[in-house]
């Protein structure tokens, strides 16, 4: 399902000891795949759970459209502890894919993934269809869009 567009305005996001990005202004449009990219601490991660509603901008809006299926699978994933890093994952994009999201957020997905796995990865990732945002420091990953 196509969404509205995500409204970004003026946002910033302030930090006692640093400022991760002030005055941020754009639209995410639906089947955009954007790859976040910077220095570890830049924010990334803090702007998709600032996307996911974990966390507020210290200034400036963001409008979520409520067309908006969103799904976050973040970097971290404490559930099933009895399974590997990349099983985890693996079960928790399953997990996010069966809402049929059309925002798919992902975190640093290819930190735990084995080679296979990366690309099956990257392979389901080029026929999502749906608006694609991605922080990584995989360059292969990124590259494959």
């Amino acid at each position: 399902m196509i969404h509205t567009p995500i409204q970004f305005k003026y946002l910033s996001l302030f930090f006692p000891h640093k400022i991760c990005f002030e005055d941020f202004t754009t639209q995410l449009h639906y089947g955009e795949h954007i790859a976040l990219m910077g220095r570890n601490g830049s924010g990334k991660s803090s702007l998709l759970n600032m996307l996911s509603g974990k966390i507020q901008p210290s200034e400036g809006e963001l409008i979520i459209p409520d067309d908006l299926c969103m799904v976050n699978v973040p970097q971290v994933i404490d559930d099933f502890s009895d399974l590997s890093g990349g099983q985890r994952f693996n079960h928790a994009l399953s997990e996010a894919l069966s809402k049929q999201p059309n925002l798919l957020l992902l975190d640093e997905p290819t930190n735990h993934l084995d080679f296979s796995n990366r690309k099956s990865l990257i392979r389901m990732l080029k026929v999502y269809q749906g608006t694609l945002l991605i922080a990584s420091h995989d360059v292969e990953l990124l590259r494959s869009w």
